[in-house]
């Protein structure tokens, strides 16, 4: 955590939190595709997110605190995005899927329903494509 850090809102970190997870997803099958930062820029964009906290956090991710979302609606859209981006390119890696499965699990979600809920986000994806 940086300095400057100590005066960000709780909501801040968690967004900052969603973006070292969405970061992680990005390079968990070794390829970091222009496609996947087109995304993220506009999650983040979508959460009203300075572009130089992407620089901050590829440039540093240690140093960007893990903070679980407060509301479960945030918990859900967050783990939505991570889904999403892991299956931009077209293939769903399985470093990309543990990091999903990871995240929806410290998250607090049960494990016995990850597999579910990433399984139907998947489908309400693709229907709407």
């Amino acid at each position: 955590m940086g300095f400057f850090d100590i005066f960000k809102s709780k909501k801040d970190k968690e967004k900052l939190s969603h973006l070292r997870n969405l970061l992680a997803v990005a390079v968990a099958d070794g390829i970091v595709q222009n496609s996947e930062l087109g995304a993220i820029a506009a999650i983040m964009s979508r959460e009203g997110m300075n572009p130089d906290e992407l620089e901050r956090c590829m440039k540093n991710p240690d140093k960007i605190d893990f903070v679980v979302p407060e509301s479960d609606n945030d918990k859900i859209r967050y783990l939505k995005d991570m889904v999403a981006l892991m299956m931009i390119d077209g293939d769903i890696d399985d470093n990309e899927l543990k990091v999903c499965k990871l995240t929806a699990k410290s998250y607090g979600f049960r494990t016995e329903v990850i597999d579910a809920m990433i399984r139907d986000i998947i489908i309400e994806i693709t229907n709407k494509q």
